[in-house]
């Protein structure tokens, strides 16, 4: 069995590998596309996440120093809002109780009245 290539079928076959080799090149390229997109994505996320570190990162000024007198001064002063921040906070619930409780009471008698004047409404027909 012999085989020959005539110079027609050669050029078929090298047309098909030029067009089988253009068709990979085309498939490659569009991967790389959506790889490198894909790797710009994440670079874009990881910026991201950086300033959002940075921002939540608590910022904290080397070049001032405090004495220990002047830090516990600032303690106090910190422990002390929160203590009157805790008693408008207690007391605001209570009122907002309280004022509840009275328009409650108000409501229920303004509904008994209601109540009484159409039973008395009724026993007069």
């Amino acid at each position: 069995m012999e085989i020959s290539f005539t110079q027609e079928g050669l050029i078929g076959i090298s047309v098909l590998l030029v067009i089988l080799i253009m068709i990979y090149l085309v498939i490659r390229e569009i991967r790389l596309m959506k790889t490198n997109t894909r790797k710009l994505e994440l670079e874009l996320e990881r910026d991201k996440l950086q300033i959002i570190k940075q921002d939540v990162a608590p910022t904290v000024q080397p070049s001032l120093r405090l004495s220990t007198d002047q830090i516990t001064s600032l303690k106090e002063i910190e422990e002390s809002n929160l203590e009157l921040e805790t008693d408008i906070f207690m007391k605001q619930k209570t009122i907002e109780g309280r004022l509840k409780r009275l328009e409650n009471y108000v409501k229920r008698e303004k509904l008994d009245l209601m109540i009484d004047r159409i039973e008395s409404e009724e026993k007069k027909i």
